[in-house]
């Protein structure tokens, strides 16, 4: 019986040192996104966010006014040179032109009588039979009658291309970018209708600020990254409007497409990358690279243990959302912590976060 006790006072002594015992400590493995150096080696670059446009945007007017009475395309559509986008209501061109015609066939008419005398009268005059005075009324009656003729053709002709202003056709081949019109509506003359992206090159829209203008010229090359075709491209600046924009202080400027592929859609938005004037030469990454303490920078590397270890560094330029900086403690293919800087620690283990 005593048996039994101790060895249940046993088994209860060991339930309770097992209880006891600590946990183990989870794995402090932090996952990270990085950046890896070496892509950025070199000398400062800007990115810009710009949208694609056609190198010509043509605002596509009627030459005349009047009331629409048709419309035939729609924002997005193709079209084609000498193709009818929309027709206005052509009746009073029409009777004007129909009056015009029948001014010039009465001016003719009277042109070729007046032609007839004046060579009627200029054998009466080689006779004697008529003075030089009477001559002359005859030929000032002529060059009347001439000059008549000659305006009431000019008229007609007038008359008519307006007859023919009344239907818009696209000027060359396109897609149609914006409608400003349906049927129904009056407008006047060269009031915009519609705008259309000229087929040809494309190119990126993108807005330089105020205090770097004088880094970028017409000509520099540009890396350009479409984030809808997930592809890179190569540009060139194609020019710098010499004009600053009164609220935003800023200058546009249009970077050409050398290389373009045929799934590049006008709107889509696009990352221009420039190599400005007064680069100067370090590192490039991201901003969020960036760490701070104690007044000082500093950025999360992951060494070959894939351990943190913290790299100080010094900034010396960035643009908002990259920074180029300048340090002895990185080199290419050092892979910088990117993103979850403030939750690290020298020493603890990292792991590249991949999806």
């Amino acid at each position: 019986m005593q048996m039994k006790r101790f060895a249940l006072i046993l088994l209860s002594g060991s339930l309770i040192i097992s209880c006891a015992k600590k946990p183990q400590p989870a794995d402090d493995t932090r996952f990270v996104k990085v950046f890896v150096a070496g892509n950025g080696v070199g000398q400062t670059r800007s990115t810009f966010h710009g949208v694609i446009h056609a190198e010509f945007e043509p605002n596509l007017s009627f030459r005349v006014g009047g009331k629409i009475i048709k419309r035939n395309v729609d924002i997005g559509q193709q079209v084609v040179s000498g193709q009818v986008l929309a027709s206005l209501d052509p009746t009073d061109y029409k009777l004007s032109a129909d009056s015009a015609n029948a001014q010039l066939a009465s001016a003719k008419s009277n042109y070729v009588t007046q032609k007839a005398n004046l060579e009627r009268y200029k054998q009466l005059l080689a006779q004697n039979f008529v003075s030089q005075a009477q001559y002359d009324t005859q030929k000032a009656q002529y060059d009347s009658a001439k000059a008549q003729y000659e305006q009431a053709g000019n008229q007609l002709s007038n008359n008519e291309n307006q007859v023919k202003y009344t239907t818009l056709k696209a000027p060359s081949n396109g897609i149609i970018t914006s409608v400003s019109m349906d049927a129904g509506q009056v407008v006047t003359a060269g009031q915009t209708v519609a705008t259309m992206a000229v087929s040809g090159n494309k190119e990126v829209e993108v807005e330089l600020p105020e205090a770097q203008i004088n880094n970028y010229k017409a000509g520099m090359p540009a890396d350009i990254k479409i984030w809808a075709t997930n592809k890179d491209y190569k540009g060139k600046i194609r020019i710098i409007n010499q004009a600053s924009d009164q609220q935003t202080r800023t200058f546009t400027a249009r970077i050409v497409i050398t290389n373009p592929s045929d799934d590049i859609k006008y709107g889509m938005a696009a990352d221009a990358t420039v190599q400005p004037l007064n680069a100067t030469n370090g590192t490039e990454m991201p901003l969020s690279c960036l760490y701070a303490k104690d007044g000082k920078s500093y950025v999360w590397v992951m060494d070959s243990n894939s351990m943190a270890k913290l790299v100080p560094i010094e900034v010396i330029g960035t643009d908002g959302t990259s920074m180029k900086v300048r340090t002895t403690g990185i080199k290419d293919g050092d892979k910088i912590v990117s993103a979850g800087t403030n939750f690290i620690y020298a020493g603890q283990k990292l792991a590249v976060y991949t999806n």
